[in-house]
């Protein structure tokens, strides 16, 4: 049976120019090297911006419990220009595999990938391991939902998954994920009654009811935090008034912001809340506010289990270091799992997203083995 090498692996899959929802062929490549330690893997299409579906992938080795599932992405951001070293040329230079996806997330696919290579050779256990590929992480966002839905209709049951984002901060392994904030954006259109500024009476103004309603907002906190998540909090990221003339009142004020809320909030109470805000503030400016919202994510959050600890346990004898846990950064597909319990290990995240993006060897090395300890674990 085949073995494979990390980095090997990585440059290989960054020479895919997976940008947003780009396929490429590499769903293709990676069913074929899967299969090739005994993976059955299926493609499963998902809805794209676009007309042209979205290719995941699905991939399952054994059909016994207990079932370790690992949660990817290939598709990557854009942010091209001005680069060092060609985006998706994967140049291994000084120690540093270089490459749009090194770090978020191809390196960690690769990763993953090699470590199982290797369990599967060298190890009888009893249990199934399975691989959760989406193609849409960075943008729709549909992927990962259409695994879970197909997942379902099989009747199949993961029990614990790691998702490989990269978690770790100055080094691998130093900051373990067990949960996420919440995420929500919204939009308030404040309506007042338009006319000439030098008749005062005449008229309503919604930008002095929305900069009221923006202060009340800001004014007091939503919460006050949880043992492993911060205070939910809100910022206005855009203002905007349709108004070409300044001397004019204009009849409209509008502003958009976004919301990280944390697990003392479900999407759906913080919207009451935030509502009754805003429409008390706007009824004593004799004015009316619309409200619109778009939830990108629930928060969520797996209390430490014995996975969790084992997992910590793995990264300590490795590294040296004693993971935090915590819950930051923004959304991934995590919050896709329902119920599953999960984790989020990954490589560093100092260059994701950046120009120049790059992981070291070293780190590929050290992640890899913490992944294969991580199986030999589980399985015990």
């Amino acid at each position: 049976m085949k073995t494979y090498n990390e980095t090997k692996l990585a440059q290989e899959l960054i020479r895919f120019p997976t940008i947003k929802t780009e396929d490429k062929g590499i769903m293709k490549f990676l069913s074929k090297k899967l299969t090739a330690i005994g993976f059955k893997c299926t493609i499963i299409k998902s809805k794209g911006s676009e007309s042209k579906p979205v290719l995941n992938l699905y991939a399952r080795y054994g059909k016994s419990k207990p079932h370790i599932m690992y949660l990817g992405h290939t598709d990557v951001v854009a942010n091209l220009d001005n680069w060092k070293f060609p985006p998706f040329k994967a140049v291994v230079s000084n120690g540093y595999l270089n490459g749009r996806g090194a770090q978020d997330m191809k390196g960690g696919i690769a990763c993953w990938i090699t470590a199982v290579s290797n369990f599967i050779k060298y190890n009888k256990f009893k249990g199934s391991i399975s691989i959760i590929i989406s193609a849409d992480e960075e943008t729709t966002g549909n992927g990962c939902p259409a695994v879970m839905r197909y997942l379902k209709k099989k009747g199949e049951k993961i029990d614990f998954s790691v998702v490989g984002e990269p978690s770790s901060n100055k080094s691998v392994g130093d900051e373990i994920r067990i949960g996420r904030r919440g995420s929500m954006n919204g939009v308030i259109t404040v309506y007042g009654k338009s006319g000439h500024s030098a008749f005062y009476g005449s008229y309503i103004n919604p930008c002095t009811a929305l900069a009221k309603i923006i202060a009340k907002l800001k004014s007091a906190p939503l919460d006050n935090g949880t043992i492993y998540m911060p205070p939910s909090n809100l910022e206005f990221t855009k203002m905007n008034v349709e108004n070409l003339s300044e001397n004019v009142v204009p009849q409209t004020a509008s502003a958009k912001f976004n919301v990280r809320f944390n697990t003392k909030f479900k999407s759906t109470a913080l919207k009451k809340k935030l509502n009754k805000i805003i429409n008390s503030v706007a009824k004593k400016q004799k004015c009316r506010a619309k409200i619109e919202y778009r939830v990108s994510g629930e928060a969520f959050y797996t209390e430490p289990n014995k996975d969790i600890l084992m997992v910590k346990t793995v990264v300590k004898k490795i590294t040296r270091l004693s993971a935090k846990l915590n819950c930051r950064g923004g959304t991934s597909d995590s919050r896709f799992l329902g119920s599953i319990p999960r984790l989020e290990l990954g490589l560093r995240n100092n260059s994701i997203h950046q120009v120049n993006e790059r992981s070291s060897i070293s780190d590929l090395k050290k992640l890899t083995l913490i992944y294969l300890n991580i199986l030999k674990n589980y399985f015990k």
